[in-house]
């Protein structure tokens, strides 16, 4: 929609090899929209063609104006000083001029379309009326400001990894979604076949975008959103994905590992291809099998069954 709020702008110059992480920073502290360059498009897409890895690129992420500029600036600091990769070489922060509306929806109808996931799954946003073959299923998901759509190559490696397992399933199987976010992964295994899904996020604007979504797909008797802290889920489940940054997954394995049913699965990512290897070996343990890595872009997915005996 077309929003009726001036919005302030946040202005950040950084490499171009961080502006896709970056993006995903921003729009998990609310960014409503940012441009690259001056070019307009959504959180959850970099400009067409390669960014140069070395170069500095300006992006400017907007905000309702009702938020407090200090407040606004501490949270963003110190959401990316929590990430290795940022230091204070890499970013600077700058606050803009209120700019007035901006129509993203129009933004995020030019960069967001419908598309297919292994065999059977579409995704597709609102605007759009998918071509759902027989023994497929469609799901529906818009951009917005909880990080999530398909379209980046985390939570893209991810589908592709559920699909993939839920396609070979015969039993009925149970799901954690860590970092739930938009919901994308918790409303994607519900619609291929889960039988009950839990999505966390300790973002609770996140989880509302996530309940919304699930009622809008219709989903609210397999998937349930929650703000409980991952080590306080009770349950176990055939399958654990977590899309979170390489430092939280590693940060979690006790809790996501106890989660697993033996012989369940997890699934790892939001792990660019430099931290693989530190993932790797944090969960090279007895317990669990690794499988290939998937990877697209520069980021990985990691694969893993827990033994039954």
């Amino acid at each position: 929609m077309v929003m009726k709020k001036e919005c302030l702008s946040i202005n950040i110059t950084l490499r171009g090899a961080l502006v896709e992480l970056a993006g995903a920073v921003l729009a998990q502290q609310g960014s409503c929209g940012i441009l690259i360059d001056d070019q307009q498009l959504d959180t959850f897409e970099v400009p067409d063609g390669d960014l140069e890895d070395g170069r500095d690129y300006k992006i400017t992420a907007y905000f309702e104006t009702d938020l407090a500029i200090e407040a606004l600036l501490c949270e963003l600091e110190s959401a990316f000083s929590a990430l290795p990769l940022f230091d204070s070489e890499s970013l600077t922060f700058a606050v803009g001029s209120p700019e007035p509306d901006i129509d993203w929806a129009q933004s995020w109808k030019q960069h967001f379309s419908s598309f297919q996931i292994g065999r059977r799954l579409i995704v597709h946003p609102s605007w759009e009326e998918p071509d759902v073959g027989e023994a497929q299923v469609a799901i529906e998901i818009d951009p917005g400001m909880a990080f999530g759509t398909g379209t980046h190559a985390t939570t893209r490696l991810c589908l592709e990894a559920l699909a993939e397992l839920l396609d070979h399933s015969v039993a009925p199987l149970r799901m954690l979604d860590v970092g739930t976010g938009s919901g994308i992964l918790a409303i994607g295994a519900a619609a291929l076949g889960c039988v009950g899904v839990v999505g966390n996020d300790i973002d609770p604007s996140a989880c509302g975008v996530a309940r919304g979504n699930v009622a809008r797909n219709r989903l609210q008797d397999k998937v349930a959103i929650t703000t409980e802290p991952l080590e306080d889920i009770e349950g176990s489940f055939d399958l654990v994905v977590a899309n979170i940054l390489a430092e939280e997954n590693i940060r979690l394995k006790e809790a996501l590992i106890r989660r697993l049913v033996p012989g369940g699965w997890l699934i790892l990512s939001g792990i660019l291809k430099e931290k693989e290897s530190i993932v790797s070996a944090a969960f090279k343990v007895q317990e669990l099998k690794q499988f290939p890595t998937r990877i697209c872009e520069d980021w990985v997915c990691l694969v893993f069954r827990r033994q039954s005996s």
